[in-house]
């Protein structure tokens, strides 16, 4: 029996929308004091993903379905665990999850006639520089980090998920041809974005930004002697960092050692591990753990919460689910035969993996906490907001290779 894409795709729409009925039902059972709000939220939820789903599917053709599901089952098991953790956090990212669904259409729909059209590589990298620089003239620290810009009685928003986007299209432009044309200003352009992150102190940022770039450049070139100097130079910046700031310091010292100063520096792993280690294989059930004990909850430690719950089943459910996105990710950069758009497929998928590798990895002390969010789970509007326009792009790309291969 012949089994259509298109009748896998309408079953696990059918199975998404079960499953968040399921959950909200179980922590209205668990919580009488949750509220009508909540079934509003769960209401524009769901109204949300099929009528994005029938504009992504049924109107816009070869488009690369999987990315929207996956992303809105991560995006609604986030939401299950925010609306357990905290109502109101839970109702802002209902919203955050509509306006990054508009802007996932809207940059599917733009890809080509921007990215293809504009490919001049100072102009990209003026803009990171720009959006890097903004909150260190005018943002306010948070979580020891001065990586926010707040707009009085209005939003705010964290402007290096902003500069993500056009970092990768600054390395992508410069690479396309698969090499280097001047290796010391690159070098320098790169040097500078990650100095503005190191003086943010957003260290998980200039992780991210430095390996993001690391990788890409010899994915391009096939340089092994670049990805040498690269990892050394890298090695260097770590133990210059940990010399010279406490903040880093204090985190590394706290992954090494959590149970030395467990009511100090190792009290956020401390609880993480806690959390993870009471789920045990199946969880504790949903509503019925507690992570009101773990700092950082929403944000930075929200896969903590969601294993006690869910339990180490559920927590690999989950890293399967992320692992899916970075194929889907690293496929549609594989079949497109533009070199530029080749590149910024695998930039923005890299990009990915290395904040889903870097948070997990450090709730579980894998490495050193670095205060990232975990895309599309965590809270956060800027993440939310930018993770989907990314994924736009990237089906922006799918779209433009199968009209190359001449699929339509």
């Amino acid at each position: 029996m012949h089994l259509r894409i298109e009748d896998v795709y309408n079953k696990s729409v059918g199975i998404l929308a079960l499953i968040g009925i399921i959950n909200f039902l179980l922590l209205s059972y668990f919580n009488k004091t949750l509220g009508i709000g909540i079934f509003y939220g769960a209401l524009i939820f769901l109204v949300t993903f099929f009528l994005s789903y029938i504009v992504n599917y049924k109107f816009i053709e070869n488009s690369d379905v999987y990315l929207f599901l996956l992303s809105s089952l991560l995006v609604e098991l986030g939401l299950t665990m925010l609306c357990r953790i905290n109502p109101e956090l839970y109702k802002k990212q209902v919203v955050f999850y509509v306006i990054g669904t508009f802007l996932f259409i809207l940059s599917t729909i733009v890809t080509n006639y921007f990215i293809k059209r504009v490919k001049n590589p100072q102009i990209f990298w003026l803009i990171t520089f720009v959006f890097l620089l903004l909150p260190i003239l005018f943002g306010v620290e948070r979580g020891g980090a001065k990586n926010w810009i707040y707009i009085k009685g209005l939003f705010s928003f964290q402007p290096s998920e902003i500069a993500k986007l056009f970092f990768v299209f600054y390395l992508s432009s410069n690479l396309k041809e698969g090499k280097i044309k001047n290796m010391s200003k690159f070098i320098l352009e790169i040097f500078l974005i990650i100095v503005l992150l190191i003086l943010a102190k957003d260290l998980g940022g200039a992780m991210l930004f430095y390996l993001t770039a690391l990788m890409l450049i010899f994915i391009a070139t096939s340089r092994y002697d670049y990805a040498f100097l690269g990892i050394l130079f890298g090695i260097f910046l770590g133990l210059a960092g940990f010399h010279s700031f406490p903040y880093i310091r204090a985190r590394v010292l706290a992954w090494l050692d959590p149970w030395k100063d467990v009511p100090g520096r190792g009290y956020q792993i401390a609880q993480s591990l806690f959390a993870i280690a009471q789920g045990g294989f199946f969880g504790t059930g949903l509503g019925l753990g507690h992570p009101e004990y773990i700092p950082a909850v929403a944000t930075d430690f929200i896969f903590s919460a969601f294993t006690e719950e869910f339990g180490f089943l559920g927590g690999q459910a989950l890293i399967i689910l992320y692992f899916l996105l970075v194929y889907r990710g690293v496929r549609i950069s594989l079949h497109s035969m533009d070199s530029y758009l080749s590149l910024v497929s695998i930039g923005l998928t890299v990009f990915f993996g290395l904040q889903v590798f870097t948070i997990i990895g450090g709730v579980i002390k894998l490495i050193p906490i670095t205060g990232v969010t975990l895309p599309f789970m965590s809270y956060g509007g800027s993440s939310m907001i930018i993770s989907f326009t990314a994924l736009g792009i990237l089906n922006g790309v799918w779209i433009s290779s199968r009209e190359e291969e001449g699929i339509g």
